[in-house]
């Protein structure tokens, strides 16, 4: 055996410590890409629940301040302002908005918006409901199942008119 002995080259490799910070950042980027990934993706559903409220309410101030002289305040009305606030199309709503209008009389609910209360103060509300469902953008890196994915988003906003 005439070789010489490979324990000096591996002490030397050893105490060698160029490249490691490549190796340390090939470690950390993959880590630090899904947390900047994942934190854009929340942000993104959470500006989606306050685009969505901000519709309902908006909606509401209209039902608020409402005065045609041609057509009365209806769930028509509501339903076809929420629907541009929110950026629906009308036809295409699918649900995604509903809308109410209801008469209390002493704090109880009536049939009709229209009546009139026989006793008690008459109170009449307006309620828009606004519905969507965020899909995660990065949803592709966990899994191929969608579903259990989507957020629901919801606006609600309520008014009392009279």
């Amino acid at each position: 055996m005439g070789g010489r002995s490979p324990l000096p080259l591996l002490a030397a490799l050893w105490r060698d410590s160029r490249g490691n910070s490549i190796v340390e950042m090939s470690l950390i980027l993959p880590v630090l890409v899904l947390l900047g990934c994942g934190s854009m993706d929340l942000g993104l559903a959470f500006l989606g629940q306050i685009r969505i409220q901000q519709a309902a309410a908006r909606t509401m101030e209209m039902a608020l301040s409402y005065r045609s002289p041609t057509v009365a305040l209806s769930t028509t009305v509501i339903h076809d302002e929420g629907a541009t606030a929110y950026g629906i199309p009308t036809a295409d709503t699918a649900g995604q908005v509903t809308a109410d209008l209801w008469l209390e009389c002493s704090g109880v609910r009536q049939g009709s918006y229209t009546n009139s209360c026989t006793t008690g103060t008459p109170a009449r509300y307006a309620s828009v409901t606004i519905t969507d469902t965020y899909s995660w953008l990065f949803e592709s890196i966990v899994t191929t199942d969608v579903s259990p994915y989507n957020i629901p988003l919801k606006g609600y906003a309520e008014v009392r008119i009279q």
